[in-house]
C-alpha cells in the first residue's frame, strides 16, 4: 500500500478529507511554522502524543498507535504540512489537554489510567463533533449567502481549521496506516502481490490487504 492508498483509507474511516494530506503526497515541508511547533518534538512531549494516540487506536491483538512510533510521526505532519493556522489550532488545542482531562476525569492526562485515557478521547471526540457541526453550518451559510460554489469558497477566505482533536485523530490514523507496524500486523500485507482474484475468499472480521 502506497501514501495515497493509506491515505484514502484513513478520509474513508474519518468519512472526510486530511488536512495536509497533499503536502504529505508531495513530500515537501513549508519554510515557516508557527511557535511552538518545535516544541513538539520534545522527548516528553513525543511521550504525550503517543499517550494520547494510543487512546484513539490502543494494542489489542496487533500493536497500538505508541508502538507504531506515531507520537514521533505527529510533529513532523505538523511541522511539514499544515499551515500556520492550523499549527496554531493543533498547538493551543493540545496544550490544553491536561485541563480537559481534570474537566472530564479529575487527574492530568498522564495520570489516568488507559480506560481513562480512552475515556477522555471519546469526551474530546463529541466534543470536536459539536465544534465541527457549528463550524461547518457556518461554512455553509457563508457560501449561501454569497452565492459561491463549494470549490470557490476556498478562494474567497481561509477557513479555521477543524477542532484540534479532529486534526489529532488524522494525523493518528495517516501515521499508523503508513508505519511498518500498521501495513504488516494491522493489515494483510502481501510483500510480493500475486495474481489477480476476483473471488477471494473472505471471512467477516478478515483485515484489509495491505
Amino acid at each position: 500500500m502506497n501514501r495515497r492508498e493509506a491515505l484514502q483509507r484513513v478520509a474513508m474511516i474519518l468519512g472526510g478529507s486530511v488536512i495536509g494530506a497533499n503536502l504529505f503526497l508531495e513530500g515537501c515541508a513549508r519554510s515557516a511554522s508557527s511557535a511552538g511547533v518545535e516544541n513538539l518534538f520534545a522527548a516528553d512531549t513525543v511521550v504525550r502524543l503517543g499517550d494520547l494516540a494510543e487512546a484513539i487506536l490502543p494494542a489489542t491483538s496487533t500493536p497500538g498507535a505508541k508502538l507504531a512510533g506515531v507520537g514521533s510521526f505527529i510533529p513532523v505532519w505538523v511541522r511539514d504540512c499544515y499551515t500556520e493556522q492550523q499549527q496554531n489550532a493543533f498547538i493551543e488545542g493540545f496544550a490544553k489537554l491536561d485541563e480537559k482531562s481534570t474537566e472530564f476525569k479529575g487527574k492530568p492526562f498522564q495520570e489516568l489510567s488507559a480506560e481513562d485515557r480512552t475515556a477522555v478521547a471519546a469526551a474530546l471526540e463529541k466534543e470536536a463533533k459539536v465544534y465541527n457541526e457549528k463550524q461547518n453550518e457556518e461554512t455553509k451559510e457563508y457560501r449561501e449567502k454569497n452565492k459561491l460554489k463549494q470549490n470557490e469558497l476556498y478562494h474567497e477566505l481561509e477557513l479555521p481549521p477543524p477542532h484540534w482533536f479532529t486534526l489529532f485523530k488524522q494525523i493518528t490514523l495517516t501515521g499508523f496506516f503508513n508505519s511498518e507496524m500498521g501495513c504488516t500486523q494491522a493489515l494483510r500485507y502481501v510483500k510480493i502481490p500475486g495474481r489477480y482474484d476476483g473471488d477471494l475468499p473472505y471471512k467477516k472480521g478478515d483485515r484489509a490487504f495491505a
